[in-house]
């Protein structure tokens, strides 16, 4: 299979992985085929491509560091939790808890026995989901991060339940502000930093959770130059789950669509991050998401400066923007090669430019 963007989506494609909505509700089986409609549906919905099937992608499997089973069961715990009603129910919220936590543990317990290096980030996301899917996706992020950096596997399960909860104090900041498609106001500002503050209260109070958790929900938006909230604290004043959470959360909202705004390819995510070493982010943290997190996750179909499209079939830790690629005539599909960016010297001077 393959990722292709909604843009390039056509009538008659096959889809390969089935599409979830709201609730777990299937929308889309894996065999179906896309249609006008369809495809116009899942654009609104925000979702930025599909994974489909055909003859030069057919024996892909894009391997996902968690399973769909998994990511399913931490979204419907997140839906259960971060609302207004059950934010207030402190019988409910333990039980809730207690569920994400067992959720969470047998992620870290799949992730630990993965010998995978390189991560390939989810590409099926919806606007719609983006308050749920956000808080999985950062928590899976921060789990892989915690693992290659060769934290303990209970500092990676207390890292993870931070990363789940760090912006639960959202839901108690007005929608009006939260889902503002223009500027923010100073005033709308303050209240949007407070979120971070709300977070806290709701892990230490609700959740009775350890410091090593509150302090991590509460730092998240701190930056490395001592520019972030709300201690502008600077290097390693931020607590080490902070450091984490503040990568992966810029980076998954960064690759996420917003009612306000449209998705970033990982690529833009992943040079930003780079590029903020040192400034917004901690360097030794920045350099294992480097070799990480793959910022051309396989499957996806490549755009090479000789002119030909690329299905990424495999990447390489030490050179993550120079995969091995599957290339082919997107005009007059036939025969295909492989050409690996990262090694081949015939391929010195070819590049990606772009994702299909």
């Amino acid at each position: 299979m393959r990722f292709v963007r909604m843009i390039n989506c056509k009538p008659e494609m096959m889809v390969a992985r089935a599409i979830y909505g709201p609730y777990g509700v299937l929308m889309l089986n894996e065999g179906s085929k896309l249609s006008p409609r369809i495809i116009n549906a899942l654009g609104k919905l925000g979702y930025p491509g599909l994974y489909i099937e055909d003859d030069f992608s057919k024996d892909v499997v894009p391997e996902e560091v968690i399973e769909d089973s998994m990511r399913k069961d931490a979204m419907m715990l997140a839906k259960e939790m971060f609302s207004k009603a059950a934010l207030a129910n402190k019988e409910k919220n333990a039980q809730a808890f207690e569920a994400i936590s067992g959720v969470l543990g047998d992620m870290v317990d799949h992730v630990f026995a993965s010998d995978h290096a390189v991560v390939n980030v989810p590409l099926l996301k919806s606007f719609d989901e983006y308050t749920y899917q956000h808080s999985v996706d950062v928590a899976v992020l921060c789990i892989c991060l915690g693992k290659a950096l060769n934290m303990s596997k209970s500092d990676v399960v207390n890292l993870g339940k931070t990363a789940f909860f760090h912006d639960i104090g959202k839901m108690l900041i007005p929608k009006a502000i939260l889902n503002k498609p223009g500027k923010l106001t100073k005033e709308e500002a303050v209240v949007m930093r407070k979120h971070a503050e709300r977070s806290f209260d709701f892990t230490k109070v609700a959740l009775g959770q350890p410091t090593l958790i509150n302090r991590g929900v509460l730092c998240h938006h701190e930056r490395y130059d001592g520019t972030g909230y709300p201690f502008k604290l600077k290097g390693d004043e931020i607590p080490i789950f902070a450091q984490i959470i503040a990568i992966a959360d810029v980076f998954d909202a960064m690759g996420s669509a917003r009612v306000y705004r449209k998705s970033q390819l990982a690529t833009e995510g992943y040079e930003y991050i780079l590029a903020s070493s040192g400034h917004h982010f901690s360097p030794k943290v920045v350099e294992t998401f480097a070799k990480t997190i793959a910022p051309f996750p396989v499957g996806i179909t490549v755009k090479l400066s000789n002119g030909l499209n690329g299905i990424v079939i495999r990447n390489n830790s030490s050179l993550m923007m120079r995969p091995l690629v599957r290339a082919f005539d997107p005009i007059y599909p036939g025969d295909y090669e492989y050409i690996n960016l990262s090694n081949d010297p015939n391929a010195l001077d070819i590049t990606i430019v772009g994702v299909v």
